[in-house]
C-alpha cells in the first residue's frame, strides 16, 4: 500500500527545494517505499486527477533541468524588465545564490544558452527588446549616428541666449524641434520622467563613454532617456523663461513708472495754467474748465499704468504665443485648478470681453476700482494684457498645471496615489498639539563646542613635514576598504542601479579604488586633463564610473569612520552658499550679488565641528527652500537619521522650508527668521492642520521618496488636493516650528564665522585658475562634491596620525595638494 501522506511530503519538499520533482525523484521515492517506480507512477497519476493537493506540484520530466524553476522566474523577471542588461550580472546572482545553498555551480554555456531562448521567446528577435519591453515603436528608419547627432542640434540647451538673458523665441523652436523629433517613438516624454529623474545628470556622460560603433542597443536606449528628460526639462525652462520675463516687464514698469506718472502730471500742470490764463485774458471764468481740473476722471497713477502696459503690448502677446504654441492653445495637457483661471485666459485671447463679466469678475481681474473705472471709460483694449500677465502669476502660482513638466506638475494628483504607513509619519496628532501650545522640546541644541581658531596656522607658521596628496588618497583609500569589507560590492550594486545594469564593472577591486581616489584628487582640485600626463587616463573613468551618487556612496564610507576614530555624533548641520564663477556661461547661469560672480552657487552643508557633508549646484537666485528637502536627504544619508537640526548661514528661514524639512525628515529648522513670530494661527488654519495630519504626512513621504519635489513645492504658493490648499497648510504648519524656535538661543553668528572659514578651505582645494570652473552645471557638482571629499579625507588622514597641530584636523596645513613645477 502506498502512503499518500508520505508522497505528498516529498512532493511538497521537493516543490518548496527545486520548485518541482523529475522522473529520477520519483524512481528515489519508489525505493525508500518499497515499490516499483510503475506502481507509483500510477498511483500518483491517479492523484494527481483527483486529488487538488497532488494537481499543483510541477514535474519537470525524466531529469531535474539544470536551471531551478526559480532561477528561470528569475531570469525571465529580469530579462522582461530590461532585456540589454549586462547578462553577466544575472549570472553572478545566480551563482552567488547558489553557493548560499551548497548548490552546484551552473554551467555558463547552458546560462547563456538559456537566455538566448528566452529572449527569443519574449521579444520574438534579438534587436531592439528593450523598446519592445516598454511598449516603445521603435522607428523602422532609426539611424544611431543621426539620433547620437541630434544631442548635439537639437536635444541641447546651447545657443539658446541672446544679449541680456534667455531667447525664448529659440527656446520655443527648439522644443517644438525636439518634440516633433521626439514623436516617432508614439510615446509621452513625462511617462519616462520619473525614472530617469535621479540618473538624468550621468546619461550624457554614460553615453560618451561608449564608442559609437559599440552597444547600439545600450546607445539608443540612453539616447532616447537623454532626449526624453530633454523634453521635459526644455519645457520647464520655457515656461520659467516667461515667468522671467514678465518679471522683468514688471521691473521695468515700476522703473519707468515714477517718469511717466510725472510727464502725466506736468502734462495736467501746463494745461490747468493754460486754461487759467485764458480765463484771465478773456476776463470770464468758465465753470465747465474749472469742475474738469476739480474732477479728474482718470488719476495719474492709473493712467500711467495704462501707458506702460500698452507700452509693453508686443511683450505680452509674445509671451500668450509661446504659451499657447507649445500648449495648443492651452487644451493640451494643461490643467485649470480654478475656474478663475480659465476665465483668465480667455479674457487673454478675446473669447470673453470686459462688458461680459459680473461686477466680482472685474474686481478679480483690475483688482483696483480706480482700474475697472479706467477700463470702463474706452481702456478695454488692456483687459487681455492685464490677463496675460494674471496668466503668468497663476501658472508661477500652481493654479495652473501642465501634464508634460515636472516643476510645474500637478502634485496634487500624486499626492492621491500616496500609501502611507506608520512608519512614514513624522507627524502625530501629539505632536502637532504640541507644536501648536508651544511645548514641543527641541532636542539637537546643546552647548556646541564651536571653532573658535583659524582652521589653519597662519602663513609664517611654516610646517617642518609635508605630506603629497597623492600620499594621503593612497592611505586612505586602503583604510577605507580595510575597515568597510562590502566596501565594493556596494559600488558595484549602485553602479548597477545608475547605469540600469547596462553596464559591469571591468575593473578589479585594487583597480578600482586607485582610479576612484585619483579621480577625486583629479575633479576636487579643479585640474584639466592637460594639466599633467597622469591625468590622461582618468577620463574614461571619470565618465563611465564617476556620479553624484559615486561620490555620496564614498562620503558615506569616509564619515562612518571618521565617527568611529573622532567618537562625535553628528546632530546639527549648518547650510550655506558660495558664489562660484564659470567659465561656461550657460541658460543656466545667474549673477550672484553678493559674490560678483556669474555663473552658479555652491550651496553646502557642514556639521557644527565644520565636517564637509553635502556640496551641490544651485541657481543663484534660488531660496533656501527650494533645495532644503535635497540637501536633507543626502545629509541623513550620509549621516545617519541621528540628525534632527539644521540651522543657515547669512539667510533667512522661511515657513514652508521648515514645514517641509519636518515632515519629510523629521528635521527642525533653526535659522534666522525674519519677522518675530508672535501672532497665533487663525482657528481656521488650526483646525485644517488637526484634520488634515494624514495628508501632512503623505506629502512628507513624497517629498521623502523624491526629493527634487521640494524644489516644486517651494516654487508654488498653491497645491490643491480636492480643493484643498495642501501648500498653504505645510506654510501653516512651518510658522508653528518657527513660533517653537524663536523662543531657543542659538549661537547663528558664532556658527556663521565658523562656516566663512570652512569655506576658505574648499577655496584653497580649488584653488586652480582662482576656482573658476569650466564645465556645464551638471558637472560642475561632481567638482564641487570632490572638493568636499579631499577635505574630509585629508580630516581622516589626520584623525588616523593622531593629529595633534593647530585647529581641526581637517588642515591644509601640512598637505601639499600642488607640487610647485
Amino acid at each position: 500500500m502506498i502512503s499518500r501522506e508520505r508522497v505528498l511530503i516529498f512532493l511538497r519538499e521537493k516543490q518548496e527545494s527545486d520548485g518541482g520533482y523529475s522522473g529520477n525523484d520519483l524512481t528515489k521515492l519508489a525505493e525508500l517505499l518499497m515499490v516499483t517506480p510503475f506502481g507509483l507512477r500510477r498511483r500518483l497519476s491517479f492523484w494527481i486527477r483527483t486529488d487538488k493537493e497532488f494537481s499543483k506540484f510541477i514535474y519537470f520530466g525524466k531529469e531535474k533541468p539544470p536551471i531551478t524553476l526559480f532561477e528561470f522566474f528569475k531570469i525571465d523577471h529580469e530579462l522582461r524588465e530590461n532585456p540589454i542588461k549586462v547578462k553577466k550580472g544575472i549570472y553572478g546572482d545566480i551563482q552567488e545564490e547558489r553557493k548560499s545553498r551548497n548548490q552546484k555551480p551552473l554551467a555558463e554555456s547552458t546560462f547563456y544558452r538559456h537566455v538566448k531562448q528566452e529572449v527569443l521567446a519574449i521579444y520574438c528577435s534579438e534587436a531592439d527588446n528593450w523598446f519592445k519591453s516598454k511598449d516603445i515603436h521603435f522607428p523602422d528608419d532609426y539611424s544611431l549616428e543621426k539620433n547620437r547627432e541630434s544631442l548635439q542640434t537639437i536635444f541641447t540647451f546651447s545657443d539658446l541666449k541672446t544679449y541680456g538673458g534667455a531667447n525664448t523665441d529659440a527656446i520655443c523652436q527648439r522644443l517644438t524641434k525636439a518634440k516633433e523629433a521626439f514623436s516617432t517613438y508614439n510615446v509621452e516624454a513625462n511617462r519616462f520622467y520619473p525614472e530617469i529623474l535621479s540618473r538624468r545628470k550621468f546619461l550624457q556622460k554614460l553615453l560618451g563613454s561608449i564608442p559609437p560603433n559599440q552597444q547600439s542597443e545600450a546607445q539608443a536606449k540612453l539616447i532616447f532617456e537623454i532626449q526624453a528628460a530633454y523634453i521635459i526639462e526644455c519645457k520647464d525652462l520655457l515656461i520659467g523663461e516667461l515667468i522671467h520675463k514678465l518679471g522683468r516687464l514688471k521691473q521695468s514698469d515700476n522703473a519707468s513708472r515714477q517718469k511717466v506718472e510725472n510727464q502725466l502730471r506736468t502734462t495736467a500742470l501746463e494745461s490747468i495754467r493754460k486754461n487759467l490764463k485764458e480765463m484771465d485774458e478773456s476776463g470770464k471764468i468758465d465753470p465747465y474748465i474749472i469742475k474738469k481740473h476739480a474732477n479728474v476722471l482718470i488719476d495719474e497713477e492709473i493712467l500711467a499704468r495704462i501707458e506702460l502696459l500698452r507700452k509693453h503690448s508686443d511683450a505680452y502677446r509674445s509671451i500668450l504665443k509661446h504659451l499657447n504654441d507649445f500648449t495648443n492653445n492651452m487644451t493640451s495637457g494643461v490643467k485649470f485648478q480654478r475656474n478663475e483661471s480659465r476665465t483668465i485666459y480667455q479674457l487673454a485671447v478675446g473669447e470673453k470681453t470686459w462688458d461680459k463679466l459680473n461686477e466680482q469678475g472685474k474686481r478679480s481681474i483690475a483688482r483696483k476700482p480706480d482700474l475697472m473705472k479706467a477700463i470702463d471709460m474706452e481702456n478695454a483694449d488692456i483687459v487681455p494684457l492685464i490677463a496675460v500677465s494674471r496668466l503668468i502669476d497663476h501658472i508661477k502660482k500652481g493654479k495652473i498645471t501642465f501634464d508634460e513638466s515636472y516643476y510645474f506638475q500637478d502634485i496634487g494628483e500624486r499626492l492621491k496615489n500616496i500609501n502611507l504607513n506608520l512608519q512614514d509619519c513624522y507627524l502625530t496628532p501629539e505632536i502637532l498639539e504640541q507644536f501648536i501650545d508651544g511645548t514641543y522640546q527641541i532636542n539637537g541644541f546643546p552647548q556646541f563646542d564651536l571653532p573658535t581658531t583659524e582652521f589653519e596656522a597662519s602663513d609664517d607658521e611654516m610646517s617642518t613635514t609635508w605630506t603629497d596628496l597623492s600620499v594621503i588618497l593612497k592611505e586612505v583609500s586602503t583604510y577605507i576598504r580595510y575597515s568597510n569589507p562590502g566596501w565594493f560590492r556596494e559600488h558595484q550594486e549602485l553602479f548597477k542601479k545608475q547605469t540600469d545594469s547596462l553596464f559591469w564593472i571591468e575593473y578589479t577591486e585594487e583597480e578600482f579604488a586607485q582610479r576612484l581616489y585619483d579621480s577625486i584628487g583629479f575633479l576636487g582640485r579643479n585640474f584639466r586633463y592637460r594639466d599633467s600626463e597622469e591625468f590622461y587616463g582618468l577620463k574614461y573613468f571619470i565618465q563611465r564610473y564617476i556620479s553624484a551618487a559615486t561620490l555620496i556612496l564614498e562620503l558615506g564610507f569616509i564619515h562612518r569612520c571618521m565617527e568611529q576614530l573622532s567618537n562625535k555624533k553628528i546632530e546639527c548641520v549648518v547650510i550655506d552658499t558660495m558664489g562660484i564663477d564659470a567659465r561656461i556661461k550657460s541658460i543656466l547661469s545667474d549673477y550672484h550679488g553678493r559674490y560678483h560672480t556669474i555663473g552658479f552657487a555652491d550651496l553646502r552643508a557642514v556639521s557644527i565641528d565644520m565636517t564637509p557633508i553635502y556640496s551641490g549646484v544651485c541657481r543663484s537666485t534660488d531660496s533656501e527652500a527650494m533645495n532644503i528637502v535635497e540637501v536633507i536627504d543626502e545629509v541623513k544619508e550620509i549621516c545617519g537619521d541621528r540628525v534632527c537640526i539644521y540651522t543657515g548661514n547669512g539667510h533667512t528661514t522661511t515657513k514652508i522650508s521648515a514645514g517641509m524639512a519636518f515632515l519629510s525628515h523629521g528635521v527642525i529648522a533653526g535659522g534666522r527668521i525674519h519677522y518675530e513670530p508672535t501672532w497665533n494661527l487663525k482657528e481656521g488654519a488650526i483646525s485644517r492642520l488637526r484634520n488634515n495630519v494624514i495628508l501632512l504626512n503623505e506629502v512628507g513621504k513624497l517629498l521623502r521618496d523624491e526629493p527634487e519635489l521640494g524644489r516644486v513645492m517651494a516654487m508654488r504658493k498653491n497645491v490643491y488636493v480636492d480643493k484643498l490648499n495642501v501648500r498653504k497648510m505645510v506654510d501653516d504648519f512651518g510658522y508653528l516650528i518657527l513660533k517653537n524656535v524663536s523662543k531657543m538661543g542659538f549661537p547663528i553668528d558664532d556658527i556663521c564665522n565658523a562656516v566663512e572659514r570652512s569655506n576658505n578651505l574648499k577655496k584653497k582645494t580649488r584653488i586652480v585658475e582662482g576656482s573658476r570652473t569650466r564645465v556645464e552645471p551638471n558637472e560642475a557638482e561632481l567638482l564641487l562634491k570632490s572638493g568636499e571629499l579631499i577635505l574630509c579625507i585629508v580630516g581622516l588622514y589626520h584623525l588616523l596620525k593622531g593629529w595633534k597641530g593647530h585647529g581641526s584636523p581637517i588642515n591644509l596645513s601640512d598637505v601639499r595638494l600642488i607640487r610647485p613645477a
